[in-house]
């Protein structure tokens, strides 16, 4: 205990050496704790990263989804030369069908992707647009959504049923 209280003597001695005289001036003493800092130093900051990383994000994104299709590098647009149209012959006797050149192909069958079933109002996606009940879809009318299908309705009154795929 006396080595604390000789050294306790000795600091307090050391202390009355380098007291100024009463009257000089002291100088400014700075305080201990920092001062706060500014809230905008940080948000600021962490706004812009953020928006650089989703910036980032969307671009990633876009450029995944994308498709490439390669096209020649030298293409040009050539205009054809106008040709006089030319009236066909009249057939000697007529076909029972057309030929198959001027016969047009059906269209595609519809192609149900996927429905999203709630009883107030029920929607699918049919070669890719969204349909409701009574809308048009080409040459069909959405007739009927149920869980699992789709009915179609022409206009002569034909119903086409499209189930999904399993």
């Amino acid at each position: 205990m006396s080595r604390i209280n000789d050294a306790l003597k000795r600091a307090q001695r050391a202390q009355q050496k380098h007291t100024p005289p009463p009257g000089a001036k002291m100088p400014r003493l700075l305080p201990v704790e920092p001062r706060p800092g500014n809230v905008i130093g940080w948000i600021l900051p962490g706004v812009v990263g953020f928006l650089i990383v989703a910036a980032c994000l969307f671009v990633g994104l876009a450029l995944a989804t994308r498709t490439v299709t390669k096209t020649s590098s030298q293409s040009r647009l050539v205009a054809a030369p106008s040709v006089p149209p030319v009236a066909a012959p009249a057939p000697i006797h007529a076909p029972s069908a057309p030929p198959p050149s001027l016969v047009s192909p059906p269209p595609p069958e519809p192609k149900l992707q996927g429905i999203v079933y709630t009883t107030t109002q029920p929607w699918a996606i049919v070669d890719g647009k969204t349909v409701h009940v009574g809308d048009q879809l080409g040459e069909f009318r959405v007739k009927e959504i149920s869980q699992r299908s789709v009915t179609l309705e022409k206009a002569d009154g034909s119903q086409k049923k499209l189930g999904l795929d399993k």
